[in-house]
Parts: C-alpha cells; structure tokens; sequence
C-alpha cells in the first residue's frame, strides 16, 4: 500500500510540472525564412538580445499583422501570437535604442492557416 501511495504521489508531481493545456510552440530558425504557425499556438523567434547593450529589435513589417508579440524581448528571444488568418512577411531589425543604422536584419514568411482556428473546425452536431 505505501509503494501505491508512493507512486501515486509520484506520478501527481509529474503531471504539474507539465502543462497539457498550455499552446504549443513553434521556434523559428535564427535566420529567418519560413514557418507556419497556428491558432492557438505561440510562435518564438530566437533573437537574442544582450541586457543593457543598448540595442533592441523592432519590427518593421507589415502593417496588417497576423502575429502580434507577446511581450518585450527576452535573452532567449520574442514570443508572439497568431491573431488573423493569412500570411504575413515579418522584419525585425536590431537598431541601437537611441537610433542609428539596424545592425541585423531578420525575415520571416509567416503563414497562420485558415482552418486553424477554433470557429473553422467543424464539430459533430447530434439532432433529437
């Protein structure tokens, strides 16, 4: 009984460190190019940024967005989230903060498919 009780136990803790329902991510090379990513997902780009090297990167492409970041820059990259269906071209450039010539330019051809979302998924329908 103590060895089941153990195992359960173990098998509880294991299950909290993994989050079943968190979105999937999709990591994009480095170096840009292509890459799909659907809703509900989260999309991470790995563009380093060094803290307090005065430099940050920008996003200067489009202005319809399919992908919007979830938040600042980290060091292992920027997060985003598919908001609109379509494709999309993204163009990060890392520029000093205080302004100046981009010292990196990265692209990304985004595609966020159609059926992706939740309200284009065809759920059965049981009539009486």
């Amino acid at each position: 009984m103590r060895v089941l009780g153990a195992f359960l136990l173990l098998a509880l803790g294991a299950c909290a460190a993994v989050d079943i329902h968190g979105p999937k991510t999709v990591v994009a090379p480095a170096e840009g190019g292509r890459v799909t990513v659907s809703h509900g997902n989260r999309l991470r780009l790995p563009l380093a940024t060094k803290a307090n090297d005065g430099y940050e990167w920008r996003r200067v492409e489009p202005q319809i967005l399919r992908v919007v970041a979830e938040g600042p820059a980290d060091p292992q990259g920027i997060s985003f989230t598919p908001v609109r269906s379509g494709v999309e071209k993204l163009q990060l450039e890392y520029r000093p903060l205080n302004g100046g010539a981009a010292q990196k330019t990265v692209s990304y051809d985004i595609t966020v498919p159609d059926d992706s979302a939740f309200f284009f998924r065809t759920l059965p329908i049981v009539l009486p």
